[in-house]
Formats: structure tokens, C-alpha cells, sequence
């Protein structure tokens, strides 16, 4: 039987970190959370199911800082523009995913075949307010976590970060002035190569496989942490999967 449920929770007064120096502002944000679960059998009479769960932090009201966190939950984090809220996105997200699978499922099941664990399928999105930032920058941290057959599963994170006045989603360039985008690019690899004891950076793709796939280069998937600001690399974007997440931390130009 098809279990679907969606919650919603508001929690007041609810701080984006768990320092005591909280600004007023920071304080006053209002946060709830919408939550969406739907566990299918992959067969009639069989124990094996897909799943689909997503768990999303959101701000209540009509500032311009909820508005801008609610679009890029739609279109960056769920994928799907053109949705009224969050929750009908997180709707739409979902039905667009088991359609797929459904058809995927059937056409390649086979009762008692030792293979069917493969065709155990999930899909886990959350998202909730991160550890950095300050008194005037939000930081949000998204996470994908899925099975969609195959070998392994992926898994990656995304980080975005608002000015909390005017709701703007900040990129790299707005942290780093471009006058110092080599700067910021070169100690980016000497504390890589530092990290994991490289001579250099052709050492460090050896032994890490990193830049492998890509050069480095200042993503836009960057946490603000007090005088220090984190990239981060996700899988196949720079090195090979074996790699896992790739950080390296900085301190802040």
C-alpha cells in the first residue's frame, strides 16, 4: 500500500546556529519544516521497496530572504520551476521520480531473482540552515543522498548562502573581489597539497585523484565559517568518485 506524508512544522524564534551570540535578527527568523515520504512495494507480495523522502528546513512569511530560499529549493535543490511552494515542488519532484522508476522497476524485475536487491531504489533530499555564515549571511546546506542501481550510490552537498536583508543569493564573486580570484586559487592548492602531505599538485592528483576530472576553480558551492570560507568539491566534479567530497577551508579574503 502507497504510504505518502507530508508535514509541516513551525518552529519560532529558531536561531540559523547554536552560538549564544546570536544577532537579533538571526533570532527572529521563523523557521518550519516540510517533509514528504513515499515507500512503494517494487512488486505486489514482495518486501523490496523504493523510496522517496525529502525533508526541507523553510522560512515562514513573505520576506524577500523566504522568497529567494524557496526558489532555490524549487529550481536548484528539487529542480522543478514553475511550482507555487515548496510543498507543491516537493510534490511534483516526487511524482516525476517514481513515474520513472515505476516503469524502470517493472521492466526489470524478475521474481526470485538473486539480483532484485539492486533494484532497491532511494532518493533522500534535506536541507536545513548551516553551521557558518554570520550576523547578515544565511548559510543553507542541501544534501542528496540516492541509489539508483548500479555499483554504488551518490551522495553530495550543496551549499548556499543569502544576504539576510535583501534575500540575494551570493556567488563566489561576491565574496571574492576578482582581483584576488588567483590569489584565493593558488592557496586554495597549497592548502590541499597541505592537507594531504603533496609536493606539489601533480603528487596530490596522484595520490588523491584530485583534478583528475578538472582544474580547481571557485565554486559557487562555498560556506562562510566566521573569518574562514569552505569549498567544496562533490563527487565527479574535479576527482573520481574513490575521492569522496573534496574541502578545503581558507581563510577569508
Amino acid at each position: 500500500m502507497k504510504k505518502l506524508f507530508i508535514l509541516s512544522l513551525a518552529l519560532l524564534a529558531c536561531a540559523c546556529t547554536d552560538t549564544k551570540d546570536d544577532s537579533n535578527e538571526q533570532a527572529e527568523l521563523s523557521w518550519g519544516t516540510d517533509s514528504l515520504c513515499i515507500e512503494n512495494p517494487i512488486a505486489l507480495g514482495e518486501d523490496l521497496s523504493y523510496q522517496i523522502e525529502v525533508r526541507l528546513d523553510t522560512l515562514a512569511g513573505e520576506s524577500e530572504l523566504a522568497k529567494s530560499l524557496a526558489a532555490v529549493l524549487r529550481d536548484s535543490v528539487l529542480h522543478k520551476p514553475g511550482c507555487a511552494t515548496v510543498r507543491e515542488t516537493m510534490a511534483a519532484f516526487a511524482d516525476s521520480i517514481e513515474a520513472e522508476w515505476k516503469t524502470e522497476l517493472a521492466e526489470r524485475y524478475e521474481p526470485e531473482s538473486e539480483y532484485n536487491e539492486m533494484l532497491q531504489y532511494y532518493h533522500t533530499v534535506e536541507g536545513s540552515p548551516a553551521e557558518g555564515g554570520n550576523d547578515s549571511i544565511l548559510s543553507y546546506q542541501a544534501t542528496t543522498d540516492c541509489y539508483l542501481g548500479g555499483a554504488h550510490g551518490s551522495y553530495y552537498v550543496r551549499y548556499f548562502n543569502f544576504n539576510k536583508k535583501s534575500g540575494k543569493l551570493l556567488n563566489i564573486s561576491d565574496i571574492v573581489p576578482a582581483d584576488k580570484e588567483m590569489l584565493v586559487l593558488m592557496a586554495m592548492e597549497e592548502q590541499l597539497c597541505e592537507d594531504w602531505d603533496a609536493k606539489d599538485l601533480a603528487d596530490l592528483q596522484e595520490k588523491t585523484g584530485i583534478t583528475m576530472l578538472g582544474n580547481l576553480y571557485l565554486t559557487n558551492n562555498f560556506l562562510l565559517r566566521g573569518d574562514s570560507i569552505e569549498f567544496l568539491f562533490n563527487q565527479y566534479e574535479i576527482a573520481p568518485y574513490a575521492a569522496g567530497l573534496i574541502s578545503v577551508t581558507l581563510p577569508k579574503p
